[in-house]
C-alpha cells in the first residue's frame, strides 16, 4: 500500500508508492559507464596528456609531478567572480556572481566506487581546500559541492570528476534544512540530525552500514530508490570542520556506498551532493551551529520524475526505504 511521507527536517513530502516493477531484481538500471574503458583516453580533455585542453589549473595535488587531482575553472563555467552590475526592471534578476570549478581525479576508467581509498581520501581534502579558499571571497555566501555519474547523472563527460558552485546566496534546500533544523533545536535544545541517528542506529531498518564515525542509512523519506545519506557520529555542522581521522573514515565509507551501488544496481548512474553550514556572512539565514548537521546526499537515477514530481514537488518512490536498505545491506527482497 502506498503511503505519504515527510521530511522531518524540510516538511517536504515523498510518497512511498511499492510496486511490483519496482523490486530490486526486475531494476533495470542503465550502466553510467561501459565497463571497458582505459584508464587513460587520448581523446578525453581531462585525462593526462589532455592538460593544455583545460583552463590553467588552479591547484594540482601534488603540486609537484604526475597529478592525481586538478582542480581548474569549469571551461563552460556558469557563474564567474568578476565584478557585475545588477539589473533592475519588473523582475528579480541578480548577476551570476560566484565560481564553477572542476576536480578531475586521474584514471578514466575509476569513479569513487573503484578508486583507492587514499585517492578518495585526497579528493576529501581538495573539498575541504576550495571551501576553505572560496570563504575568502566575500561575495560567496555558500559553496555546494556535487558529483554527477553518469548520463542520466548529468555528466557531460565520462571521466569522473566534481564541481564547485560558488554561490552568491543559498538554494531554496539548504534553507529549508537550516529553517527547520532551528525551529526544532528552539523548541526541543536538540539537535534534530543527532535524533535522527539515534533513531535509526537504534531501529536499524533503514540502517544500511556504520564506521568508527559515520552511519549511512537509506532516509525515511527517500525521494529516490536506494537513495542513501552519510551522516557523522560526532555533531558538526561545518564539513570542512572534519578532523584527519574522521576525513579517513569517510573516504572508506563513500568509496563503500558508491561500491554498493556499483554492484548491486550495475553501476546506475547518480548525483551525490554535500550539504553544510553557510558562511556566517549571509544574510537572513539560521547561524546556529548546535541545530544544523552537515551530512552527504547520494541519489542514484533510475527514477523517471514526470508531471506529478515537477508540478507539486511529491516525489514518488517505488522502492520503500526500509526495502532499499534490507537489499543494499545483504539480503533479498
Amino acid at each position: 500500500m502506498s503511503e505519504f511521507r515527510q521530511d522531518i527536517v524540510t516538511k517536504e513530502w515523498v510518497l512511498i508508492a511499492p510496486s511490483r516493477s519496482g523490486r530490486p531484481n526486475e531494476f533495470h538500471t542503465e550502466e553510467a559507464t561501459p565497463a571497458d574503458l582505459p584508464e587513460v583516453l587520448e581523446s578525453c580533455v581531462f585525462c593526462p596528456g589532455s592538460e593544455a585542453q583545460t583552463p590553467a589549473p588552479i591547484a594540482t595535488y601534488p603540486s609537484l609531478g604526475a597529478w592525481k587531482i586538478r582542480v581548474v575553472p569549469n571551461k563552460f563555467g556558469v557563474l564567474t567572480l568578476e565584478q557585475q552590475v545588477p539589473k533592475r526592471d519588473f523582475y528579480v534578476r541578480l548577476p551570476g556572481i560566484g565560481s564553477h570549478e572542476v576536480i578531475i581525479t586521474r584514471p578514466h576508467n575509476r569513479p569513487v566506487a573503484l578508486l583507492a581509498v587514499e585517492d578518495v581520501d585526497l579528493m576529501l581534502q581538495v573539498y575541504i581546500d576550495r571551501i576553505n579558499e572560496l570563504e575568502k571571497h566575500e561575495s560567496v555566501k555558500y559553496v555546494h559541492i556535487i558529483q554527477n555519474h553518469g548520463k542520466l547523472g548529468g555528466a557531460s563527460l565520462t571521466h569522473p570528476h566534481s564541481q564547485v558552485f560558488a554561490m552568491p546566496f543559498l538554494g531554496p534546500h539548504i534553507q529549508q534544512e537550516l529553517r527547520g533544523s532551528s525551529s526544532h533545536y528552539d523548541i526541543f535544545d536538540q539537535c534534530l540530525y543527532c535524533e535522527i541517528l539515534r533513531h535509526e542506529r537504534s531501529g536499524k531498518r533503514r540502517l544500511i552500514f556504520e564506521t568508527a564515525h559515520f552511519v549511512v542509512i537509506c532516509p525515511f523519506e527517500s525521494k529516490m530508490a536506494y537513495q542513501m545519506r552519510i551522516m557523522p557520529k560526532r555533531h558538526e555542522a561545518n564539513f570542512n570542520h572534519i578532523t584527519r581521522e574522521e576525513r579517513q573514515d569517510l573516504a572508506a565509507v563513500l568509496k563503500s556506498s558508491l561500491r554498493l551501488l556499483h554492484d548491486k544496481l550495475k553501476n546506475p548512474s547518480y548525483n551525490f551532493y554535500l550539504h553544510t553550514m553557510p558562511f556566517l556572512r549571509s544574510k537572513n539565514v539560521n547561524h546556529n551551529e548546535e541545530a544544523y548537521h552537515w551530512h552527504l546526499v547520494i541519489l542514484p537515477r533510475i527514477n523517471i520524475w514526470a508531471g506529478l514530481e515537477l508540478g507539486t514537488e511529491i516525489y514518488v518512490n517505488t522502492i520503500p526505504p526500509e526495502q532499499a536498505a534490507e537489499y543494499l545491506r545483504g539480503g533479498s527482497t
